[in-house]
C-alpha cells in the first residue's frame, strides 16, 4: 500500500498511476482534511465481484466449499481441447 499527501500525488501523478495499474498497488491520498483511495479498475471490479459472490449465505458456503475441495485434491484436470468438446456437446 502507499500513502501520499495530494502534493506528492500531483507532482508524481504518473508514477502512482502506473504503480496502481502495474503492481496493483493501492494509494491512499491525504489532503485538506480528505482521504481518498485510489487503485486499478481491475482491482476495484475483483473486489466487487468478490462482494458479489459472497453476498448471500449460498454463495458463500459453495465458495467454501470449492475452496475445500480444491485444498483436499477433490479436482478434476481437462484441457482446454476436452472443454471445448464438453462445450460444443452441450451446444
Amino acid at each position: 500500500m502507499l500513502v501520499a499527501n495530494m502534493s506528492q500525488f500531483r507532482k508524481d501523478l504518473k508514477f502512482y498511476i502506473d504503480s496502481v495499474t502495474d503492481n496493483h498497488d493501492t494509494l491512499i491520498v491525504n489532503g485538506n482534511g480528505k482521504t481518498v483511495v485510489v487503485m486499478s479498475l481491475d482491482d476495484y471490479n475483483e473486489m466487487e465481484e468478490t462482494d458479489y459472490l459472497m453476498s448471500t449465505p449460498a454463495n458463500k458456503a459453495m465458495m467454501y466449499k470449492a475452496l475445500d475441495e480444491i485444498n483436499q485434491g477433490k479436482v478434476v484436470t481437462k484441457s482446454k481441447k476436452e472443454l471445448e468438446k464438453m462445450i460444443n456437446k452441450n451446444v
